[in-house]
């Protein structure tokens, strides 16, 4: 869905950019929305006050945002009755979150449908392995947020970019094989632990026992314990053929 700057009201404040540091904004968001296990989620109550909840968050194959909700919940039935949503992404675990990078995009809630909650649920459960306990609940409940607008700083002096959710968007166009062999190419993947270890490293992690969680036509999440790390492939590919090739050749193997 095409990104609508009318999401998010602009304000009558004159930003020299020339003035700000300088920041990435398209790997800043991208290491966000992939790496962060919690967001902030925003719903709209009856009574016209916004209503807060802290949420795991799961990234679908094309980079929109996906959570969990027990349809009994407030904030499920705030939902129900209007779809619109935020959801602010940031480093919960630093001391000082205003020194981080930020993210905050606005939307529409939907609920994923019979046809693809096995899949997400499955993506969702590698993500949060506790998950598998509640995911069974009578009224569990994914919800992907169709994005309408989006805003990113980087903290003091860098200031928000003007840039869209489609720069953020994954291309899925003839991906439908990697995809549908997700698992078995994970498992490919998570059989050769010496090689993720190598790859994790490379891409600016620690040294540790990494698994593949997740992937698309150009990136692979890792997890180590607590720890998320998504490695950007060096080019799109469409078959895990190619993906695995591509992740043994970055590894170094």
């Amino acid at each position: 869905m095409p990104t609508s700057k009318a999401a998010i009201t602009p304000r009558d404040i004159e930003i020299n950019p020339a003035a700000a540091a300088e920041f990435d904004p398209l790997a800043t968001g991208n290491t966000l929305l992939h790496e962060s296990r919690n967001a902030a989620l925003s719903t709209l109550d009856p009574g016209g006050f916004p209503y807060g909840v802290v949420t795991n968050i799961l990234p679908d194959y094309d980079g929109s945002p996906v959570f969990f909700m027990a349809r009994l919940a407030l904030h499920a039935r705030n939902v129900a009755a209007d779809d619109r949503v935020s959801l602010a992404f940031a480093a919960f675990d630093k001391p000082d979150a205003l020194t981080r990078p930020r993210l905050t995009l606005v939307g529409h809630a939907k609920r994923v449908g019979e046809e693809r909650f096995a899949a997400l649920a499955a993506r969702y459960a590698a993500r949060f392995p506790k998950s598998k306990l509640y995911l069974q609940l009578p009224d569990a409940a994914l919800f992907r947020v169709e994005v309408l607008g989006i805003n990113i700083g980087g903290g003091p002096g860098r200031n928000a970019s003007d840039i869209g959710f489609d720069a953020y968007r994954i291309d899925l166009s003839g991906a439908e094989a990697l995809l549908e062999a997700e698992a078995e190419t994970l498992a490919a993947l998570n059989a050769k632990a010496d090689q993720l270890s190598a790859l994790a490293v490379a891409g600016g992690g620690a040294a540790g026992r990494w698994r593949a969680i997740a992937l698309d036509p150009t990136g692979l999440v890792l997890a180590a314990g607590e720890r998320l790390l998504r490695v950007v492939l060096p080019g799109r590919v469409v078959t895990p053929e190619g993906f695995l090739a591509a992740v043994v050749q970055m590894a170094g193997g």
